[in-house]
Formats: C-alpha cells, structure tokens, sequence
C-alpha cells in the first residue's frame, strides 16, 4: 500500500516515544505531591488531573485505583436513564488501570508505604504523569511511573506509558493491565449505584484485547481496544496470561525484574461509539482503528498531539506578568476549556466531562458563560455547540407542547434530545430531598441560547449559519414567549418563573427574563423584516414552512414594547422581581475566615427565600450581556445595591461581580473576586470539586480576564476598550478572533498596544476610555491612558 511517506520519514517517527514525554517548563505544569489517603481528597485531585479532547476524558486517577478513588472515562453526548431518575451523563468502560504485584503484594496503599508521590499535570502538552516509590512490607523499593494521554488530534485514541524500577532487589514481577466494564455511576444516595451498561462482546488476543459494551436504555454501543506490549525485555522470558473477569478483561505479564533495571510497558487504546461506527461493525472498524494506531505508532501520533496543543496555545494563550498564582489559575482554566470542546455537533456540561456533578446535564451555563471563550478562540467550536441546540429543537418544541405552550422552549437541563430533564427533587450536590422547579420555571434560558446564537452571528458574520439554522430558533422561540406571557391591563407580564437567583421561586416579572424576552422579540422581530425586504428564498421557505406570517411578528413587537420592565426614575434601582423590596433587608456584613461570605443573624439557607438575600447575580446579569445599554449611573446604583446583598454562593457569582464591577470603576473586590473564580476548583472553594469542574466558573475567568481587566467590548462595527489592571499585575496580553480578524492586545498601567491583523486594509473604529478613534488592520496602534491618545507605532 502506497502511504505517500517514504522509508526515512517511517523511521523518523519510529523513535521511542519517550522522549517527547519530557515535563514543560514549571509554569505550564499542575503539580500534586504526597499521598492522599483521604477518599475525598483524593478524589478532588482525579478531577483536577482530568485529560481529554472534548469527545472523551478521563479522570486523573491512580492506575492501581487506591481505596477511595473514583475513576471514570465520559463520553460527550452518551447519556442514559436506566435505573437513573432521569438520563444522565454514563461513565463508560475504562483503559487505564494497571496494577503490579510483587511476592503476592499489591503494589497500593494499604498493603505497601508511599516513599514519594507526584502527579504531574502537563498543560501545555496535555499530557499526565505520575511517579511513586512503594516501600513493601518486606522492604523491598519499587518505583512506579506512568504517563498518560488522550490524543487531541486523534480523538478515539488514547496511550500509555509504564515504567517500573526494582530499586533495591531482583526478582518476579506481575503487571496487569485490560479493559474494565464494570463500571457504576453514583446514585443519588451515599453508596448508591446505578448501571447503565451490559456487556455484548469480549475478544482477546495476544497483541489484542476488545470490550463492547452497550447502555441499557438508548442501546448505544461503546467499543474499546487495546495492545498492551512489553517495550524493552526479552518478550521470550516473558509469560503472559489473558484473563477475564465477568466484564473484566485482563492481560497479565510475569516476567524477571533486575536490580536497578527500568521495565517498560506501553499501551495504545482506542474507543468508539455506534455513533462513530455503524452497530453491525464495531468490532471490525474498532480493530481498524487499532490497528491504524499501532502501524502509526506512538511517536508520530505523540508528535502530532503535542504539534496541535502547541496551535491551540498559540491561540488562546494569555500572559499575566507579575502574578504566578494569577497566570497559574488562568492557564489552568483554558486547559480546561481546551481539553472540553467539542469537535463535532455537540455541547458542554456544567460539570465538563470531569465527572457525574449535575448528572453531565447541560445548563445556561454552557452558552452564557462558558461559549464566549471558543467564539472568540475558536469559533468553529463554538458553531459545534450551537449545532446541539439546533439539532435539538424538536425536543424543546416537545418541552412546550407538554407544558401548552407554542414553539420551542430549551429545557433547564437537557442531555441527548433537548428534552428537559431536571431532576424532580433535589440534585446530588445538595444531598437534600426537596422539589426542583427550575426545569418549569426558570425559563430564561430560552433566550440565554438566542443571545448566544446573535453573538455568533456579531462575531463571525456567518450568514448561512443565521439562514440555514438559526433563524428557525429564534422565530420557534420567540413563538414560546408569546404564548408564555400573561396580559395584565396595558402591559404584558411574565408570571411564576425563577431568574438566576434561584433563592426566590415562583416569581412574577423576574427583572433579567423580562429584559432578556424584550430583547429576543426584538431580534426576531427585525430579523424577520431584513430578510423580507430582501427576499431571500431559504428565508421565504422557512416562512413557509414554520406558517410564519406578518401578523404574528406583530404581536411579538407589540409584546417586547410592553412587557413589564421599570428603572425607578429616583434612585436608578431596577426591582429583581415584583415584591422584592418589600422582602425583609439583609445585607452581609461579615466573612469567614476563609473569606466566604456569612448569613446574618436570625437567616438560614431555609428561610433566606423571605429576604433580599440573593444566590447570584440576578439584576446584575443584564449589564454583564447588554453593557451598553443602561448608563453608567443605573448600573453604580444596582451594583452597589445589589452587591452587598450577594453571599455568591453559585460558582457563577463572583465572575459577574467582578466583570460589572470593573465596567462601572468599582474595583475595590474586583481582584479578589476573580481569583475566587479562578481557584475555585484549585483550591476546592465550594467543597465539592470532588463532583466535577464548575465549567461556568472556568468560563467566567477567561471572560473576567478578557473583558473585566482587558475591557474589550466587540461590537459589530467597533472595538470598545476600558482595560484596568491590578496593582500587581505588570502586563496582560492576549487576543481573540473578530470577524476573520485577529485582535491582539498588550495591555500595562501607562500603555495598551493594539495589532487588528486582517488580509485587508480597513479603518476601524475604536473606543478608548470614551474616546472615539480610528485605527487601521495590520498597523500597530498605541493608546495613553492620561491624557487619552492614540498614535500609530
């Protein structure tokens, strides 16, 4: 077969692998040190240790799963209900697990004494290491290392690296290694488990092991295989025994160890769903793939995964000077959000693919807070996870048939359908039996998606896109709300819902979905009389075929005009909600020691709801998405009032804080709230990392970076800039994609440097500080902050 590479090229990627495993330099690694023999501990560690490519990761756990660990693979998109109250996010068969074995000991705690532990992180590469030394109760010292990645470029492949040193003795050793179906999901009870999975197939294979197994509910198969080889030893010495187990599969190697001596095994392992390969041929195409990856080899394939993080970085990428803890927690956070993008049609779960937290359902988080990264980075992402709201529409036109409403209403949490599935009583997070009402009241998500769908479409300029897409959401959407509200004399009302606040339940004229509906009929509205004018036939079809007509978009201008929304002509105030201020004030006035904001007195998490008290930001919010639409003076007031009121007990909190505090010059808890939101899984803030990554807060730290501390507003026509830095901030560069454009920003306390480069010479208008200036692509610009200049470098 003819490869197209030549016999030079086969053997330069023939090298051992091993050496493009070397650690980056300290600034792009995560480290954890010393073992953890605490469960939860231990398994806050194997979340932040997460490594994956956005169509599977895996949890950062120990290969020999020590008591306590909770080590799961998840698979974008593979959800089921089973035995579950609702679908959920399945934990799928596992590759990685190895365990070692010495004179009838495991090599683990309890049975040997941790030396030394470490467990490395690579960011930059995406790539996890770990090395240990074992003390047996023999005396014997082993060490044991692994290096572990999911391929970026490759997203069904995966590899594995072992090393095991006899420190002070020679003799037998046993290493295990297979594929392991026998994998439970958390319940919602402690000890509580459910199973999603049965086993449809096994194969072994000297050079070959194969698992297929298939969720119990949706009938999804999902296939893993695997070649587990002996790298450096004389393989005739070697005995090797398969072994199954039920839905275990097991390849053991026994083999002489000497003295000093490094043994090398190596894994190579590939993962399918019958999403990727047709039911009737996963074992063929999953052995295909098998062996393509084996013919490839790792060093190519390492080559290449390390070439495409090196692309990624190059993009998203921002440099903090002057603050580590800073630069740490931000590069952190874009890892995250690299290793959880989509590469396909599909969307992103509150909680990543970092664990089972939120049952891997999909929230607003995911389009308010989390998609601005990946459209200004990396907007063909982006495009992937609007397509899951699209590809979903039906379902949410069957959330609003079922609750005797027209259109489209996205559910508050959805999974494969777009179907709500909020759970019916309270989420295993709270570890409390109460009923949930967000999934029938908290409807702002319908238009959170618009919102981000317009942003899109502002950023990119996709047409096709807006034509082929997203206009029939917007128009099926927009059709909801009509029927949603409620007339009430001259004004139009939205009664009984929940805004971001989800202290206060069945709320009438939630303050931020009343102005966010205005805005969604709005849109609707004026796309409808564009594209009318112009008499664009995909346009004309879809009309067509949604029966949409005149009359109606009407009716959606006329509600949008009068749909119930004040600003008191006073004090600037908007009310959260009809009654609001007539609750009892409670304002938080202390903090703990570990700055966690404490209840007043006489308050409890059970009666907070008859208080001003306020989960999140609420009001807040509509001046973190509409900026330029309240003058500074209204959104002072809100914040100031708003503020205080605030105990930030959603990971989604302190990002907004900041960011609207920064645009109105109230910097004084803007530092401190951000580093709250970029450590917050880090230093386990919230207490419960163990669940999984809070995506939100991992989106609101680039945002708060970009847009707080940068001040970089995009428009349609002109880039806003009011960037100001913290004191020990030195520098902060960055950039991001506008329009086929690439911005980039150099920003310290005397100067910001702006570079738009672009394949065509445009003028482009550019606000700085208030101050209206003109710059040009592909030319170096300078602004001053006192006085306000621009000159062109």
């Amino acid at each position: 077969m003819n490869t197209g590479r030549d016999d030079a090229d086969d053997n330069r990627f023939r090298k051992d692998p091993l050496q493009l495993l070397d650690l980056s330099p300290k600034q792009w690694l995560l480290v954890r040190s010393g073992y953890i023999n605490n469960p939860r501990r231990l398994q806050v560690n194997e979340t932040l240790m997460t490594i994956g490519n956005g169509y599977l990761n895996i949890r950062g756990s120990l290969e020999e799963l020590p008591p306590g660990s909770y080590r799961g693979m998840y698979i974008n998109g593979i959800y089921d209900k089973s035995e579950a109250d609702v679908e959920e996010l399945v934990k799928c068969p596992v590759w990685t697990d190895v365990s070692l074995w010495i004179e009838g000991w495991k090599v683990s705690p309890p049975d040997c004494k941790v030396i030394r532990h470490e467990q490395m992180l690579d960011m930059r590469k995406g790539i996890l290491h770990r090395k240990s030394r074992f003390r047996l109760p023999d005396g014997r010292i082993v060490t044991f290392a692994t290096s572990k990645i999911v391929f970026l470029h490759e997203v069904h492949w995966g590899y594995m690296r072992v090393r095991i040193v006899p420190e002070n003795f020679s003799g037998e050793i046993r290493v295990l290694s297979g594929l392991n179906g026998d994998v439970l999901n958390r319940g919602f009870f402690p000890g509580e488990k459910l199973k999603h999975l049965h086993l449809e197939r096994i194969e072994r294979g000297r050079d070959m092991m194969y698992l297929e197994m298939k969720t119990r509910g949706r009938g999804i198969r999902i296939s893993n295989a695997a070649s587990w080889r002996l790298v450096n030893h004389d393989k005739a010495s070697v005995t090797w025994e398969p072994r199954i187990y039920g839905e275990k599969f097991t390849s053991e190697m026994t083999l002489h160890a000497e003295k000093g001596v490094s043994c090398e095994f190596e894994k190579y392992a590939v993962v399918y769903t019958s999403r990727d390969i047709p039911g009737k041929h996963m074992f063929k195409g999953t052995i295909y793939g098998l062996k393509s990856f084996l013919c490839s080899g790792a060093y190519r394939e390492i080559n290449s995964h390390i070439e495409l993080w090196e692309k990624c970085w190059k993009q998203a990428d921002i440099l903090i000077e002057g603050d580590r803890a800073a630069q740490q927690a931000i590069r952190y956070n874009m890892y995250q959000l690299l290793i959880n993008g989509p590469r396909q049609s599909g969307s992103i779960g509150a909680k990543f693919l970092s664990s089972e937290g939120y049952l891997g359902h999909v929230f607003w988080d995911t389009e308010i807070f989390i998609f601005p990264f990946y459209l200004y980075n990396f907007p063909g992402i982006a495009k992937n996870m609007l397509m899951y709201r699209y590809e979903t529409l039906p379902g949410a036109i069957q959330n609003a048939k079922r609750a005797w409403y027209k259109g489209a209403r996205y559910g508050w949490e959805t999974a494969t359908t777009g179907e709500d599935v909020t759970p019916r009583f309270a989420s295993k997070l709270e570890r409390t039996i109460r009923l949930i009402y967000t999934g029938t009241e908290e409807d702002h998500i319908v238009s959170d998606v618009i919102y981000a769908v317009e942003r899109y479409f502002r950023v990119t300029g996709d047409t096709e896109f807006l034509l082929d897409h997203a206009l029939e959401m917007i128009f099926q959407t927009a059709r909801f709300w009509e029927s949603r509200v409620s007339v009430s004399g001259d004004v139009y009302e939205l009664k009984v819902a929940i805004g971001p606040d989800e202290y206060h339940e069945h709320v009438d004229n939630n303050a931020y979905t009343n102005y966010l509906v205005k805005w969604h009929l709005k849109l609707a509205a004026t796309l409808f009389e564009y594209f009318g004018r112009r008499k664009v036939k995909k346009f004309g079809n879809l009309c067509g075929r949604l029966l949409l007509e005149r009359k109606e978009v009407e009716k959606w201008i006329e509600i949008g005009d009068k749909l119930k929304f004040t600003i008191d002509a006073d004090s600037g105030l908007i009310e959260q909600f009809d009654g609001y201020f007539d609750l009892k004030d409670s304002v938080i006035a202390r903090h703990d020691r570990k700055g966690r904001p404490v209840l007043p007195q006489g308050v409890s998490y059970r009666n907070i709801d008859r208080t001003r008290l306020i989960k999140q930001a609420d009001v807040l919010m509509m001046f973190l998405l509409f900026p330029h639409a309240f003058s500074d003076e209204v959104k002072l007031a809100n914040y100031n009032f708003y503020e205080k009121r605030a105990p930030h007990k959603s990971s989604l909190s302190h990002c907004t804080h900041a960011m609207v505090g920064l645009s109105v010059g109230n910097r004084q808890h803007a530092y401190r709230y951000f580093m709250k939101t970029a450590r917050v899984d880090l230093e386990n803030l919230h207490g419960d990392t163990e669940l999984g990554i809070h995506g939100a807060a991992v989106g609101g730290t680039w945002q708060t970076v970009v847009r707080g501390f940068g001040g970089l507003t995009l428009k349609s026509d002109r880039i806003v800039l009011k960037p100001w830095l913290p004191k020990r901030w030195k520098r902060l560069l960055f950039k991001v994609h506008w329009r086929d454009r690439m911005i980039r920003l150099d920003i310290n306390h005397s100067l910001v440097s702006i570079f738009v480069e672009s394949d065509e010479r445009v003028s482009i208008p550019c606000t700085f500080w208030g101050k209206c200036f003109t710059i040009i692509t592909n030319q170096l610009f300078r602004f001053n902050y006192d006085p306000v200049v621009c000159e062109k470098v």
